[in-house]
């Protein structure tokens, strides 16, 4: 069965396949190629939502924690 930390995992793991995608399309952009526009705004959106998932784990996830594992 899944559990709330497996969906957190695979945020994570989407996140970082996003950012090797953002950097080596700016490198491309960097090198001349097409596409600038499309990888701004992709590292607009990427942006939008590390925001809004920082945002839940700052109400969710993080006090959760904090009861669970206090002192640590």
């Amino acid at each position: 069965m899944a559990e709330p930390v497996d969906a957190i995992r695979a945020l994570h793991n989407a996140f970082g396949h996003d950012m090797e995608r953002i950097d080596a399309a700016a490198l491309d952009a960097a090198r001349g190629d097409e596409g600038l526009a499309a990888t701004v705004e992709r590292f607009r959106f990427f942006n939008e939502v590390l925001v809004w998932l920082a945002h839940r784990e700052e109400l969710a996830i993080f006090p959760v924690l904090e009861d669970v594992a206090a002192g640590c």
